[in-house]
């Protein structure tokens, strides 16, 4: 247990709190409905569109700020939609690695203005946006949209070797210019390097006058890394990533069996 009481905890969504159907089980939502019941700030932190977070936070019945696109923005949406924070990739970087994606082949989505922006409509992009309700906005091109500043860059596809290959080489290529990470086995993401779901969620502790020590965060994928990294207790799902697990405080189970609920009882709850 932490030395300090726990008086924030961040949930990734998807695989996390959200199962592979996309349903939020009776036992996550009471076991987050009881620490909200308690004080305790709930956090969602996500690579998701701020318009496909809004129904899970809804869902939840949450009254913080919402941390989407990896940690790129930070947007209220119970009395306002005021937005706390905002990064975005800069224009000439955007399109160099619209550039760079082109050529590995896969598809291509462009975030701007919570608008799903795709120069192809392909079968990944038509499972993508039906199963999270998301509409799109076919372009010819990129290179046709003015001021193209995209809150988030995605490189998607059903080879997950190639999304591997895709995530390292480009890795290297842009060190120290944008934060590129694995949000799922077939999703590689490309946001501002000042952002990431740790960040935001240090930003808005910072704001609330919370302590590292006294952050719980709860994830399954490479890009919940660093968010596990600076909070108290780290907990990573049993369905999650392996070195996500290596170098969490604690696994929990899986997002089939309530493994978010399971770790909300143990550390906050009993």
């Amino acid at each position: 247990m932490p030395d300090k009481e726990i008086k924030l905890i961040a949930l990734d969504v998807d695989g996390t709190i959200m199962d592979r159907n996309f349903n939020i089980s009776g036992q996550v939502k009471s076991a987050i409905k009881k620490t909200i019941d308690k004080g305790i700030y709930v956090l969602i932190a996500t690579g998701r569109m701020y318009s496909a977070t809004v129904p899970v936070a809804k869902h939840l019945e949450l009254k913080t700020p919402l941390i989407v696109y990896q940690g790129s923005l930070i947007q209220e949406f119970y009395e306002s939609n005021k937005i706390l924070m905002h990064h975005t990739v800069p224009s000439d970087v955007s399109m160099q690695v619209v550039k760079d994606l082109r050529e590995y082949g896969v598809q291509i989505n462009a975030y701007i203005n919570d608008k799903l922006y795709a120069e192809k409509i392909s079968p990944i992009l038509d499972e993508y946006a039906s199963k999270r309700n998301t509409t799109m906005v076919k372009v010819d091109n990129f290179e046709s949209i003015s001021n193209f500043e995209p809150t988030k860059l995605l490189g998607l596809d059903y080879d997950i070797n190639l999304v591997d290959k895709i995530k390292n080489e480009l890795k290297e290529k842009y060190k120290g210019v944008i934060n590129i990470t694995k949000s799922t086995p077939n999703f590689c993401e490309f946001v501002n390097n000042k952002c990431s779901k740790a960040n935001s969620i240090l930003f808005l502790a910072e704001k609330w006058g919370i302590n590292k020590s006294q952050i719980m965060a709860i994830g399954d994928q490479e890009n919940d890394k660093e968010m596990l990294e600076i909070a108290e207790i780290g907990v990573a799902m049993g369905n999650g990533d392996k070195e996500l697990q290596g170098m969490a405080d604690y696994i929990t189970d899986t997002v089939d069996n309530n493994g978010a609920a399971h770790a909300i009882k143990k550390f906050i709850l009993d």
